[in-house]
Parts: structure tokens; C-alpha cells; sequence
């Protein structure tokens, strides 16, 4: 779909939605995206966007608890939600005779979410849980503390579930305030894709959103992180029987070119069986199990992630040696052109895969609106722009943010800690919540993950969002290590 064919409606209190009809099947998918994420929150109040997606099936004036999901399935749907660092979204997919119960939905919960203080005590224990589940997940931890590494002033430091002690100490009230903050038409945005009529679905989604005031405030602004000025580094020990490592390099926003290069070169560094790493790592060395690079691009700029999974026996200081000098090499060399045509053609299909559902279209382009500076319209210039990166340029970028005196580099051993050690084992969080903050096992990307849309998709790598329904963006492999991000809030699909 052109950027031609979407249809924008604007309304006077700040509220934008985007319609893109598509009429193969009969059905609606509809994404409500609030420009607010782990990014906004502030010291103390980490995990709260999190937490408030909880709470935003939990009730309304006039939706009681438990009623969105009941009324979902009578009508034969699916709704989930996701946070991540930069926002937080929600979406239903339905049959299109029926899918605006969706938007009565949606401007329901915007500001008058019940957030009930019995509720709010249920669904703190089961996010403490979600998070203990997270601290004995063999890849997020290794992931969480190179982010915190290299993010020294960026609120992109903390985790998206937050910390234990500011969930603890969080109140209603706490919640109420931030709900207030942040959530509001002027700081959210609809998607609406499917079979729909253009005219009926703008004339409605005025009248239900069209008086909702504005009193959310504007986003702020955060702290840019500096330069770093040399490599840093850390050990965790872990209760796992193998060890794993995780490279990092800061690098740029989503949308920008050089975030399109890395997309190219993260391909040709660690995504898949033709990439170096695969080669050099599980072919040639046979040292390592599973290899995967992550080009991990947000608002505000983001990191490229090398994450391996050791075999038993092997050297974590060898393994690291091994994936320098590839790193080395390919900036010295850049892309072969016989590997570039065969990037781009996966990169391609990836792309193109992304809109075969019309809920995967509408996350596609609600990822898109919310974080590229040209918006939805960015989808127009994604292919050819792929298309464009020539040998030398890919070089280029890779010498300026491959930079080896300014990576991070985290080991995880295998071996408890004292304080491991006396802890007593995570209890199971409800079968209905999934860790939604930072991811399972990388499950490296495959050609038709390579989007760059939800930045986090899958239950793979880490910070979780809603994985296998996201399948959006560019054409990255986004696993997070489907660093999820993101996170998924519950197994409904």
C-alpha cells in the first residue's frame, strides 16, 4: 500500500488517525498507539508503562473487568497490547462487520480507565512475577546489562518492566498520576486497516474521540547520551549451564539511512547460515551453538547487538576474539556484491511479507508513524533506499559505528551467586501474561522476520512486545533478541 492510498483524519484536540482500506478479506485490525514508553518514565517510576497496559483491561466506566476480552471473543477476535521503550499500543483484529466495538473500546479506556486499588494490588504481584520469570530467562539478563551499560544517561538504561524496588513502592495514586500524564488524544495516534468504509469510520471516529480533551502533557524531552569514550565491560554469573556473550555498539535512530546500512550489515555479520559469524562461529570453529546479530534502532538512538550461545567446553575470550576480527574484517572490506544481492532480496521479501495480514499492515504502519521523523510516508522511500547502499558506503558505516574501543561487552558464566544461591525459585505467573519486558532466547532472524516494525517480535531475544502478531517494520531482524520488548501482555493472538 502507497502512502497515497491512507487516508488521514485530524481533529482539533491533537487526535490523528490513518485508514488504509483493503478489501481482499473481511476484516479490521485496528492499533491505538500512546506516544509514551519505558523512555518517559522518570527516577523512581520505572515499569509504571508497563504496568498501566496491566490495568487497561482491567476496567472502565464502562467496560467492567473482564469484559473487553469476553466481548472480543464473542465476536470471534483477538486483542493484545505492548509496551516497549518509546511506546505502548493496543490492538484488536475483527470481522469487519463488527470491529468498531473495537473503537468504543479504545476511547473508553483513553481517560476513563477505572484503575481500581484492589486491581492495581492483583496485578502488581502478577508483574513482580512476570519480572522474576525474566531474572531466570538465560538471554535477558545478558541483554539488560549491556543496555545499562550503554546507556549511562538515556533513560533507555532501565529495563521496560521496571525494578523491583520502584514496582514495590508504587501506588494508585502513583499510577493514576502518570495515566493522567500521559494518556490523552494528543498523545496517542489510531490505525485502522481493513475492510472498511473510509467516510463511515472517519465520521465515527470523530464522534468518539472528537471531545476527548486534551490533558495529557506534551512528551518531554531526555537527556541525549555522550559519546563514549571507551569500552566497557562486565561479568554475570548465572545459574545456566552454558556460557553466552553479548557485543554492543552504540549506533543510531530508526528511519535515519545508516539505520538501513546497518540493517544490510547486521545481514551479513550474523543473520543466517551465509553470514560471517555462522560461518566462522558454528561452522568453522564450532564453538558456539547459536550466533545472532540485532540492529536495534528506536527514537532516539539505539544499538546493534551481538549476541552467542557457547558450546560446552568452549572459550568465551576465543569466541569474543573470533567475532572482533570479523567485525574488524568487515569494516576493513565491507559487503561483497554477490552477498548484497542476496541481503537485499531478503530484506525485500521480508518487507513485503509484513503486509500479508491486515493487522501485521496496520502495526507495520503504526511503528512507522510513531518513530521515523517522515512518518507513515517513510514506507515509500524503504525499498528504494535499500536498493541504493552501495559496497563503499556499507563500509563506511561500518567503520563509524563498529568502533571496538567503544563497544560494550557483557560474559554471562555459568555459576550462582550467593545471593541466586538462597533465593527461592520464581513462582509461575498466570498462564494469561507473558513477560513483557525484555525477551527469551535469540531465535535468529530468518528472512521472514526481517522487519523492523515492532521492534520486537517473537518470543526471541529480547525486550518483549506482542512477538509473533508484530511482525512490522523496515525489514530488520528483529528479535529482541526479539529483545522483546518488548513484551507480550498475554498468549491471546
Amino acid at each position: 500500500m502507497t502512502a497515497a492510498r491512507i487516508e488521514v483524519v485530524q481533529l482539533e484536540n491533537g487526535f490523528r488517525a490513518l485508514l488504509a482500506p483493503r478489501r481482499s478479506l473481511p476484516v479490521v485490525a485496528s492499533v491505538l498507539w500512546y506516544r509514551v514508553g519505558s523512555r518517559d518514565e522518570r527516577t523512581g517510576e520505572t515499569g509504571l508503562s508497563h504496568f498501566l497496559e496491566h490495568m487497561m483491561f482491567k476496567g472502565t466506566d464502562r467496560y467492567a473487568k473482564g469484559s473487553i476480552d469476553m466481548l472480543t471473543a464473542k465476536m470471534g477476535g483477538n486483542n493484545n497490547a505492548f509496551t516497549d521503550n518509546d511506546g505502548t499500543a493496543y490492538y484488536f483484529a475483527l470481522a469487519s462487520d463488527r470491529w468498531e466495538t473495537a473503537l468504543e473500546i479504545e476511547a473508553s479506556r483513553m481517560r476513563d480507565c477505572l484503575l481500581d486499588s484492589q486491581e492495581f494490588a492483583s496485578e502488581k504481584n502478577v508483574v513482580l512475577e512476570e519480572l522474576a520469570m525474566g531474572e531466570d530467562d538465560p538471554w535477558r539478563p545478558l541483554y539488560q546489562a549491556a543496555e545499562t551499560l550503554l546507556y549511562q544517561v538515556h533513560p533507555y538504561h532501565h529495563p521496560v518492566i521496571g525494578y523491583r524496588q520502584d514496582l514495590e513502592q508504587l501506588g494508585v495514586d502513583g499510577m493514576r498520576a502518570y495515566y493522567d500524564r500521559h494518556y490523552g488524544p494528543n498523545r496517542a495516534f489510531l490505525v485502522v486497516a481493513g475492510d472498511i468504509d473510509v467516510e463511515r469510520t472517519a465520521a465515527r471516529i470523530r464522534e468518539l474521540f472528537g471531545t476527548l480533551p486534551q490533558n495529557a502533557v506534551a512528551r518531554r524531552e531526555v537527556l541525549a547520551e555522550p559519546v563514549q569514550q571507551g569500552e566497557r565491560r562486565a561479568t554475570l554469573n548465572t545459574p545456566h549451564a552454558v556460557a553466552r556473550l553479548c557485543l554492543a555498539f552504540p549506533t543510531t535512530r530508526t528511519g535515519e539511512r545508516d539505520d538501513y546500512a546497518l540493517d544490510v550489515l547486521a545481514h551479513d555479520l550474523g543473520i543466517g547460515k551465509n553470514s560471517r559469524l555462522y560461518k566462522r562461529l558454528v561452522l568453522e570453529d564450532e564453538s558456539v551453538t547459536d550466533v545472532s546479530v540485532i540492529n536495534e534502532t528506536r527514537l532516539d538512538p539505539g544499538a546493534l547487538f551481538v549476541l552467542a550461545e557457547l558450546r560446552e567446553g568452549a572459550s568465551l575470550q576465543q569466541v569474543e576474539t573470533a567475532i572482533r576480527e570479523e567485525i574488524s574484517a568487515l569494516a576493513r572490506t565491507g559487503v561483497a556484491k554477490s552477498d548484497l544481492t542476496r541481503i537485499r532480496a531478503q530484506i525485500r521479501a521480508g518487507f513485503l511479507f509484513q503486509d500479508e495480514s491486515v493487522l501485521d499492515h496496520a502495526l507495520k504502519l503504526a511503528r512507522f508513524e510513531a518513530l521515523t521523523p517522515g512518518g507513515y510516508r517513510t514506507l515509500e522511500t524503504v525499498l528504494p533506499t535499500y536498493d541504493s547502499l552501495k559496497p563503499e558506503e556499507l563500509r563506511q558505516v561500518a567503520a563509524r559505528y563498529l568502533v571496538l574501543q567503544r563497544s560494550v561487552c557483557v560474559h554471562a558464566v555459568p555459576g550462582r551467586t550467593e545471593a541466586q544461591a538462597k533465593a527461592k525459585p520464581a513462582k509461575k505467573a498466570r498462564a494469561n501474561v507473558k513477560a513483557k519486558a525484555k525477551p527469551r532466547k535469540p531465535r535468529f532472524a530468518k528472512a521472514a522476520q526481517t522487519a523492523k516494525a515492532t521492534k520486537s517480535v517473537s518470543p526471541s531475544k529480547p525486550r518483549a512486545m506482542a512477538r509473533a502478531t508484530l511482525a512490522a517494520m523496515k525489514s530488520k531482524p528483529k528479535s529482541k533478541p526479539k529483545p522483546a520488548g518488548k513484551a507480550k501482555r498475554r498468549t491471546a493472538k
